[in-house]
């Protein structure tokens, strides 16, 4: 599987992403919340916010580094067709790369089983 993250799989207007935040499903973990919002289309996106709460801009930057990674690594995990808007917490900043990649494991497989058919339990934003 490709993993290098495409301009077209990253949200770059604001009005991706305040339709990710508005409308999309909501998926908290420890380390990071995650709204998802299905457009219908093939591709992936992702757009990320780390704000100045998780840390300087050192801790920040690893905190961005990791979550891209995660995303490119495990894009099998995340059903097509969703934009991912990932909001890290600061719970994340100290949190090792094999914890957050259970949780973002963990995360997506939540969201695949809202894929099923007659779910219930994913909030929806």
């Amino acid at each position: 599987m490709d993993q290098r993250l495409r301009r077209h799989e990253r949200l770059a207007a604001r009005a991706d992403y305040t339709r990710c935040y508005r409308h999309g499903r909501r998926l908290r973990t420890p380390y990071f919340t995650i709204y998802a919002y299905r457009h219908g289309e093939d591709v992936i996106r992702l757009g990320l916010a780390v704000g100045k709460t998780i840390g300087i801009a050192v801790v920040r930057n690893r905190v961005k580094r990791r979550l891209r990674d995660l995303f490119r690594r495990r894009k099998e995990l995340v059903p097509r067709g969703y934009d991912l808007f990932v909001r890290a917490v600061p719970a994340s900043a100290p949190a090792s790369y094999r914890t957050l990649e259970d949780a973002w494991c963990n995360a997506m497989a939540v969201l695949t089983a809202a894929e099923a058919p007659g779910h219930v339990g994913l909030k929806d934003g």
